[in-house]
């Protein structure tokens, strides 16, 4: 049985970085299904599949964002935040590939739901591992939500806690 490709949408204003991650990404044998966006509200238009990301068979939705820290106009902390009130994106794993290394931000990027933090490698034969371990783990080992299951999730009454 194969698995499907797992989708990913990298969002980084640095076009050098971008770049790397393509080359990286064919090498991990990604390419299929890696998209890149150079902001925070490019990437919004994206997971809304506005204007020219409405075809979601060229622009599917991803299972994977992977979002830089500092971008100007909307950082990824903002982006994040907006991603998480999304209810069609709610099995969404969201990873901050990052040139930061704060331990604060790393903290604020737990308290607003990512689910990891990996700051960005240094040469090109660690970012193709680096994908390779993404597809390794987040592609075969992890459930991801299928996409009738994401409005159901969305619809469930949030359990209310009492002290």
């Amino acid at each position: 049985m194969s698995t499907p490709a797992l989708c990913i949408l990298y969002v980084d204003d640095d076009e050098n970085d971008v770049v790397l991650l393509q080359f990286a990404s064919e090498a991990a044998g990604m390419k299929d299904c890696f998209r890149t966006v150079t902001s925070g509200p490019q990437a919004m238009e994206y997971l809304q599949g506005y204007g020219p990301f409405a075809d979601r068979s060229r622009f599917p939705l991803p299972d994977i964002l992977l979002l830089d820290l500092r971008m100007p106009r909307m950082n990824g902390f903002e982006l994040l935040q907006w991603v998480r009130s999304q209810p069609h994106l709610l099995g969404t794993v969201t990873i901050f590939f990052t040139a930061s290394a704060h331990p604060d931000d790393v903290v604020r990027a737990c308290e607003l739901g990512a689910n990891a933090f990996v700051q960005k490698p240094s040469t090109q034969a660690e970012l193709i591992r680096f994908l390779r371990s993404l597809k390794a783990f987040w592609g075969e080992f992890h459930e991801l939500p299928s996409t009738r299951v994401r409005p159901v999730l969305a619809e469930l009454p949030k359990p209310e806690l009492t002290p």
